[in-house]
């Protein structure tokens, strides 16, 4: 008994389970989304990376200078860019798609309730990156995209105020507010999408994943 209870209580038992059920290892239970979302949260990790050596955060037109070396200075730096713009489209995609699945097929009741709210999270993180990232290639329509971000925020009530700041340093043309952005975006946002994604594995490992008949 005590053995079962260590093995049941064990992270790494339930993320790297030795037995799998037969109904969740197939292709179209899952469509392998959760997969395909995390593979492609890896690849930005590492051209994010790439993209890092030679990215300026600030001020605005710093930014949008080194973005343009990178395309046309950068030995491959085109590539490398490309690669993570649609690797993050492409993840903003499958998460979406992942969610569909989830409420389609009724994944969300009991016991994996907690589970659903851990995705919505997930979801949320992975959008909030997407559009970070949009602002941060700093042309005119990113900047734009500052600006209504920067009114939206405000009308948030209470910590309205405190989401630009600490978002924007202030203002969309305040000279930190790439700073903010760059910071949220390489490493704010990717730390709590990664934890969050651990545990979201590891749930799914132990209330399961998949309704069974569906």
């Amino acid at each position: 008994m005590r053995r079962m209870t260590e093995r049941n209580n064990s992270f790494w038992l339930h993320l790297h389970p030795a037995v799998l059920p037969a109904n969740v290892s197939g292709l179209f239970p899952t469509f392998c989304l959760g997969g395909l979302s995390a593979f492609l949260f890896s690849t930005l990790v590492v051209t994010g990376v790439l993209l890092m050596l030679f990215y300026v955060p600030s001020p605005w037109e710093a930014a949008r200078g080194a973005i343009i070396t990178m395309e046309d200075a950068v030995p491959y730096g085109w590539l490398v860019r490309s690669v993570h713009h649609w690797a993050g489209q492409g993840m903003v995609i499958t998460v979406f798609l992942h969610t569909v699945r989830v409420v389609w097929t009724k994944a969300y009741r009991p016991p994996r309730e907690g589970n659903w709210v851990i995705g919505v999270a997930l979801f949320s993180i992975t959008v909030l990156l997407d559009f970070t990232g949009y602002l941060l290639m700093a042309d005119a329509t990113g900047r734009l995209a500052a600006g209504v971000a920067y009114g939206l925020a405000g009308e948030v009530p209470v910590v309205g105020q405190g989401l630009r700041m600490v978002f924007l340093g202030g203002s969309p043309d305040a000279p930190l507010a790439p700073l903010r952005l760059y910071v949220w975006h390489c490493l704010g946002l990717p730390v709590a999408l990664t934890g969050l994604m651990v545990w979201h594995f590891w749930r799914v490992r132990r209330d399961g994943g998949v309704v069974r008949g569906l």
